[in-house]
């Protein structure tokens, strides 16, 4: 798949570990107050490892500043310029960056508890090992954000638009990602326990091996993804879900609620769906060729155009579900002996 371009491939090489968040004071403040009042250019200073502790820079245009180590922890970056800026390890914990503009920026192993980047650009930025638990991105925009291994554990990201985002191994649980979009994005392995993707619109994206236990994906369109093998879905709730063309094959569905979803040539082989929900699910065109589904609820379910071989529903309840051969009814033992013969 086709989700990356070689210049962003480039970029993803990680930064060598960064030991303690622990910047040097340099008392910087009020020269910058001083120039700041002045009038002077700031683009392209150094402020390296300075004090701006609650500092008030909105709009500043700090384009291309090397800012590594700096404390900017409750300080108030509404609308700044930031594009290409040096921020690696830089404090951010409860700033107020909404608005601000991060292009090109790189953020690697910085630190930003509870900051707020409402509607902030972050496009092309890089932020590798980076630590945002319980940040607020809504509405940002992350088209070819790289973030290799950072932290957004109960973070909001709530309508963010993505475009070749790279989230690999990224820690993010229970965070929100409500009516976001993602388009190409590469989050392998990443870990989205309890994560909730209600209403998300995913094109082309790749999620394998990511745990996705408990999370939520009510109404979300699905189209194109990959989450096969090694992709945890336990407990999931994808009801009302629409798929097409994604690719679960082998992936844990077990006690996964996908009542009233509509998958479109998905995959669903030797997938464990045990204990799962299907209740007026529809599947056409799916395989489900060695899907295990033991006392799953399928209660109205429609697997007419779909391909069941060797599935094995023991103990399943389908009162009202549409196979291949009709007049079956909720005989599920004689379905299963025809489905484990079709060629």
């Amino acid at each position: 798949m086709n989700i990356l371009s070689s210049a962003l491939w480039g970029r993803l090489r990680r930064p060598s570990p960064c030991g303690p968040l622990l910047p040097a004071r340099v008392p910087a403040a009020e020269q910058l107050r001083d120039l700041l009042r002045a009038g002077a250019p700031m683009a392209g200073r150094d402020l390296s490892g300075a004090d701006l502790r609650g500092m008030v820079l909105d709009g500043a245009d700090l384009s291309g500043a090397v800012l590594e180590r700096t404390d900017l922890r409750g300080a108030s970056l509404r609308g700044t310029l930031l594009r290409h800026a040096l921020l690696t390890g830089v404090l951010l914990d409860d700033a107020d960056c909404s608005g601000a503009r991060f292009d090109g920026a790189c953020l690697d192993g910085s630190r930003a508890v509870h900051a707020r980047l409402w509607g902030a650009s972050l496009r092309g930025v890089r932020a590798n090992d980076a630590c945002w638990p319980g940040a607020d991105l809504s509405d940002a925009l992350l088209d070819e954000f790289v973030a290799v291994g950072i932290t957004l554990n109960h973070a909001v990201l709530d309508r963010s638009r993505a475009t070749s985002m790279v989230l690999l191994d990224a820690h993010a649980e229970a965070s929100r990602w409500r009516a976001v979009r993602w388009d190409k994005v590469l989050a392998l392995r990443a870990q989205l326990p309890r994560a909730d993707f209600r209403q998300a619109r995913l094109r082309g994206c790749a999620l394998s091996g990511a745990d996705l236990a408990g999370s939520n994906w009510q109404h979300a369109e699905l189209d194109g993804l990959q989450a096969a093998a090694g992709t945890d879905w336990h407990g999931a709730l994808l009801r009302g879900a629409r798929a097409v063309d994604c690719n679960f094959h082998g992936a844990r569905l077990a006690g996964a609620d996908l009542s009233g979803g509509r998958f479109v040539r998905a995959d669903f082989g030797t997938c464990d769906l045990a204990g799962s929900v299907l209740d007026n699910a529809h599947f056409p065109f799916c395989s489900l060729i060695g899907a295990r589904m033991q006392h799953a609820r399928a209660h109205g379910a429609d697997f007419a155009r779909s391909i069941c071989r060797r599935g094995d529903f023991t103990g399943a309840a389908t009162d009202g579900a549409r196979f291949a051969w009709p007049g079956m009814g909720g005989e599920l033992a004689l379905v299963s002996r025809l489905a484990a013969s079709v060629p």
